[in-house]
Formats: C-alpha cells, sequence, structure tokens
C-alpha cells in the first residue's frame, strides 16, 4: 500500500435532499488529504441532483434510474479508483478523523481486507443549529479506548455462525482488492429497496477474509422519522428482515456456494419471518421459489425443519 493511499467514499442517496449536503461536507473534510467522494444519486424525485450538482468537481457524481442500493452501491464501486474504499449513506456523517484512522488500520496488516467501525447514533433535532467542529470534537475526544480487534471468522462463518458484530452500511471499509470479490452484487432491490444491502456485504467479508472491528465512533448515525428500517413497526421490520434474510441466502448460495450452510440457515430464519408476517411479496415469493428449487431433498427437509423451528421460537417470544 502507498504512503497515501486514495481512498474512496461512496455515498449512496434516494430523496435525502435535506441531509445530502451534510454528508458531503463530511466526506470533503477529512483530516486525511488523499480522498476521492463519489455521490451517487438512485433516481431521486427530491431536490438532491441539484444540491449534488452544486458540489461542481469536488465530487463524481452518478446519476441513475432507481435501481435501490446495490444497483447504487455497484455504481458507485465502477466509478470510484480508490485503493481503499469507504461507505456512507446519505443520511449519516464521518467525522472529520474517519478515514485516518481507517488508514492506519489498513497500513498496520497487510492481510486485512476490511475494517468495521462504529458510529454514535443522534437525532436529527439535535444537529439543528449546533456548532458542528465542537460537536464532531466532544463526540471524538469522548471516544472508547479500547484496541482495535483483528477477527478471523472464516471457518466459523462457513459453520453457520453468525458474528456478534454488525455493522451498518456507513461503518464499512474494504480493501479494493478484497471488495472485488464481492463485487458487482446482485441489484435484487425488492419491495423495500435494500433486499441486497448490508447483511450481504459484510457476512460476505467476514466468510472471505480477516480484518479489524474496532468500537470507536469515527461517524454519526441519523436518527431520524424516515430511518427505512429502526422507525418501522414490528410487522413492518419483520418483513423487511424476511425479504434481506431471503435475498441474502438465495444470492450467497448462487454465488458463493461454500457458505451453502449458513445460506440454509439465514433462508430459513427469513422463511419463518416472511410466514409469520402473512406477507404476500411477490419478490420474495419468487425467491423463495427458486431457492427451493436448488435444493436436494434432505436439504429441503433439513430447511423445512429449521423453519418451523424459528417459526415456533417467534410464536413464543414477545415483539420488542
Amino acid at each position: 500500500m502507498e504512503t497515501q493511499p486514495l481512498v474512496s467514499i461512496i455515498i449512496n442517496n434516494y430523496n435525502y435532499d435535506r441531509f445530502i449536503a451534510e454528508a458531503i461536507d463530511s466526506a470533503l473534510n477529512q483530516t486525511y488529504d488523499s480522498v476521492e467522494v463519489v455521490v451517487v444519486d438512485d433516481g431521486s424525485t427530491d431536490t438532491s441532483r441539484s444540491i449534488i450538482d452544486g458540489y461542481g468537481d469536488q465530487v463524481v457524481k452518478v446519476f441513475k434510474a432507481n435501481g435501490g442500493q446495490a444497483s447504487a452501491l455497484n455504481a458507485g464501486f465502477a466509478a470510484s479508483t480508490g485503493e481503499i474504499v469507504c461507505i456512507l449513506d446519505a443520511d449519516d456523517i464521518f467525522l472529520p478523523q474517519k478515514v485516518s484512522e481507517v488508514v492506519d488500520l489498513f497500513r498496520a496488516n497487510s492481510e486485512i481486507g476490511w475494517v468495521f467501525t462504529e458510529s454514535t447514533p443522534v437525532k436529527t433535532k439535535a444537529l439543528v443549529n449546533v456548532e458542528r467542529t465542537e460537536f464532531y470534537k466532544n463526540i471524538f475526544v469522548n471516544n472508547s479506548s479500547e484496541s482495535p480487534k483483528l477477527v478471523d471468522f472464516r471457518s466459523e462463518l462457513k459453520k453457520a455462525k453468525l458474528p456478534n458484530f454488525t455493522p451498518s452500511t456507513s461503518n464499512l471499509c474494504f480493501r479494493r482488492t478484497f471488495l472485488e470479490k464481492i463485487f458487482p452484487l446482485p441489484e435484487c432491490k425488492g419491495s423495500s429497496g435494500l433486499a441486497i444491502c448490508d447483511t450481504y456485504l459484510n457476512l460476505l467479508a467476514v466468510g472471505l477474509g480477516a480484518g479489524y472491528v474496532t468500537t470507536r465512533n469515527l461517524g454519526i448515525f441519523r436518527v431520524h422519522e424516515n430511518n427505512l428500517y429502526s422507525t418501522q413497526s414490528f410487522d413492518n421490520k419483520r418483513r423487511i428482515y424476511a425479504e434481506i434474510r431471503i435475498a441474502t441466502a438465495y444470492w450467497m448460495r448462487i454465488r458463493f456456494l461454500e457458505f451453502n450452510k449458513l445460506s440454509k440457515k439465514l433462508f430459513s430464519q427469513g422463511l419463518s419471518a416472511y410466514l409469520a408476517s402473512g406477507s404476500n411479496l411477490k419478490d420474495c415469493k419468487e425467491l423463495i421459489e427458486k431457492y427451493f428449487a436448488n435444493l436436494r431433498f434432505h436439504e429441503r427437509l433439513e430447511v423445512n425443519c429449521v423453519t418451523f423451528y424459528y417459526l415456533l421460537k417467534s410464536r413464543l417470544s414477545k415483539p420488542v
């Protein structure tokens, strides 16, 4: 890795004109110098594109028709050139030191493929009329002093054991050569637009290579009324969960057969949630049919038994 490797920050945006400028500014105002900011607008119908256009040649602009998060990330990755790639949702924010700390971790170990960070949740109203420099500084100086952990979870993932660290999109950073093993992502949008999202990406990353997990908050996760998952009702959360699990399981089996055991576990979890929710989502139904069509008889029996177990477990527990 070069002394100052180029870092691409890919921002994916859909109808977040009230947030996109702050996300772009946070990417441009890094303490690390060698940064390329790629902004993908996924067919917004608000004023997002005019705001993005206002940055001129400070950013690489990608305007495309709406295709969901996976489609937007594919377009951003194709337009980027950095040796390291960091992903930022348009409603989130990077602290100024984010890229610098991430690069230091990649420099520390040439064998790792990924770095997962943390972000502190902040309600939108808490960011109104606040002096940003001081606000960001307070988050940074009060950060965890715990050292990053080198994690190699590959053998466990192949045994279908799920990691207990599940970072959201804006906490994912990768070495480009490593990310090329996973991209392009399957452009499976689903009803939520998130059928293929950070779940697919971070699970495959953990399964394909070692990396660092740090508990340091190097960004802000903005909590607002339009957070697609966190603000949903229990029933809607369950439907989105089912869609993500089923799509992740299907494409994992199609593209990475070495994770077949995990794929069946994820599919059973998703199918049980789908059945419990009483959903009739066309995309989900099609993927369920395709998944079963690819299973041998004993695998179908196994998946049905595990699905029944998860379904029974969900009915015995209370919604949270």
